[in-house]
């Protein structure tokens, strides 16, 4: 009797320990990953990733709340406040009028005057005019007589791209002689915008090589910037959206109505985001969030269902990661920086409240507001503002 023989199979491979991978290694990978939910699961494998990942912080927006005092600032991760990061370029007393990919914020740093672009991370510092040129009658006066310099008093403002960038140009929210201006690197003054810029526009992003404003009719005013000519001369090309309104829900009497806009996390989309306050009702009641819809000549607010986003809204501040869970219910942080009356209170205020803010649930079955942020005094110098690091 023969007996088969019995193939040897060979011993399994084994598998490798990815657990104490080299620190440099698991750093640029950490890096690699945009999407919040991922860098959560990479922290998770065990204690040595964690570490890697607590020292390597994500794109999250940190919460920077400005006072004479001193600036706290605070990572927000999950809603929990962590330790305050180290703040190179930290002022005293500043404004903070807007925040940009990279560190950057444009700043007054005295009550009217002492205008800057700050970077919070390295401390450098470019200055920016404090007076705007305005052409008087439309120019029809004499030669020379037609433009005068005034005062450029600054309520937001957003950049294009970081200094010293070819391409960087700083838009701006004014009150006064000019309800808009632009600057770029080597101008000695602010340009003001077109003829028709908004005098009531309540904030401004930067998306797809132009700047958007909205006002509390929904109209959309895009500028696309250009630079031309050896000497660089900044030109800003002007379009008005009249944006149809589909199923939007009217403001509750008492209701103010307070509008942010910025790209979705895709960076495909500008979505604007409607915050419904009832200061009689302790402030802050719900959200309702919009994406611009273009087609066949026709331009509307279209409803956006919120899932897989997380959103950090402010003035000139705002910004949109993917959290990886498509499915998932989306989220919104939001701060203190609506004021009664018209979009330029926020330079009458002598304090600045630290009260409402927090977060919103975008799931039907949980939207109580959370006040999940850091509690603080007044500010007596700034609003609160997200620092995009």
């Amino acid at each position: 009797m023969f007996h088969r023989s019995e193939r040897q199979m060979p011993p399994p491979a084994a598998v490798a320990d990815w657990s104490g991978l080299h620190q440099d290694i698991l750093s640029r990978i950490f890096l690699s990953i945009a999407c919040i939910g991922d860098r959560v699961r990479f922290s998770a494998v065990n204690q040595h990733w964690r570490g890697v990942a607590l020292q390597n912080p994500p794109p999250l927006p940190w919460l920077l709340m400005p006072s004479t005092a001193g600036t706290s600032c605070y990572r927000i991760f999950g809603g929990i406040a962590g330790p305050q990061p180290p703040l190179a370029g930290a002022v005293r007393g500043a404004r903070f009028c807007g925040s940009s990919h990279g560190g950057w914020s444009v700043v007054v740093l005295h009550q009217w005057h002492g205008h800057a672009l700050l970077n919070l991370r390295s401390g450098e510092r470019v200055l920016l005019p404090d007076h705007v040129r305005v052409t008087l009658n439309g120019g029809r006066v004499p030669p020379n007589f037609n433009v005068i310099r005034c005062p450029i008093m600054i309520r937001a403002a957003a950049v294009s791209a970081p200094p010293p960038s070819a391409a960087c140009v700083v838009a701006a929210l004014t009150t006064g002689q000019t309800t808009m201006a632009f600057w770029r690197p080597g101008m000695d003054c602010w340009s003001p915008a077109p003829l028709g810029a908004p005098c009531d526009a309540q904030d401004l992003t930067y998306h797809d090589g132009c700047f958007w404003a909205v006002n509390p009719c929904e109209q959309l005013f895009c500028y696309r910037p250009e630079i031309a000519g050896a000497d660089g001369a900044l030109t800003v090309q002007h379009l008005v959206y009249q944006c149809c309104a589909d199923q939007m829900t009217p403001a509750a009497p008492g209701e103010i109505v307070s509008r942010y806009l910025l790209p979705a996390a895709s960076g495909e989309d500008l979505l604007m985001v409607k915050r419904f306050v009832d200061p009689a009702r302790g402030g802050t009641r719900r959200f309702e969030v919009f994406r611009l819809e273009k087609q066949l000549g026709r331009t509307s607010w279209r409803f956006h269902k919120m899932e897989g986003q997380v959103l950090f809204v402010g003035r000139s501040c705002s910004k949109a990661f993917d959290t990886g869970r498509s499915g998932n219910p989306g989220y919104i942080y939001f701060l203190d920086d609506v004021y009664g009356g018209r979009p330029m209170s926020v330079l009458q205020q002598n304090e600045y409240p630290c009260t409402d803010m927090g977060g919103w649930s975008c799931s039907p079955d949980d939207e109580e507001i959370k006040r999940c942020l850091p509690w603080a005094h007044p500010s007596d110098s700034s609003p609160s503002i997200w620092y995009l690091h």
